[in-house]
């Protein structure tokens, strides 16, 4: 396992992840298509709020069970709690500082959000392979 760093636009808001990046999610559901995420799970455990707590805010929608959290200054979302997963973080590996999406070796899971109850099942299959 391997610790990142990343943070938001402004870098108000900065964590740090321990993680074996070897996958990633790419989704295309309303949402995360809209922000262009690239989701990778981590526990509570991997994961610690290093500065910027007082700019989160928070975003819900429909079934309002995930929790999508977003910088109030800048707008970039860094982070969230997924619907698939609400116990993990999902990190935006786009925020990452110290991850290059080009030079790094990565599996791409596509999951159809748009067909969410669907998709969901396989998804979770995929992410603890």
């Amino acid at each position: 396992m391997k610790t990142y760093h990343g943070s938001c636009h402004c870098k108000k808001i900065k964590f740090k992840v321990t993680t074996n990046l070897d996958k990633v999610v790419s989704c295309n559901c309303s949402i995360c298509t809209k922000k262009g995420v690239l989701h990778h799970r981590v526990t509570p455990e991997q994961f610690t709020l290093l500065e910027g707590k007082e700019y989160l805010s928070l975003y819900q929608f429909d079934s309002k069970e995930a929790k999508h959290y977003f910088c109030k200054q800048c707008g970039i979302h860094p982070f969230s709690n997924p619907r698939a997963a609400p116990d993990m973080y999902s990190i935006n590996v786009r925020c990452l500082d110290d991850f290059d999406l080009e030079k790094e070796s990565y599996k791409i899971i596509k999951f159809d959000g748009q067909n969410w109850e669907e998709a969901v099942l396989k998804l979770n299959q995929q992410y603890n392979e």
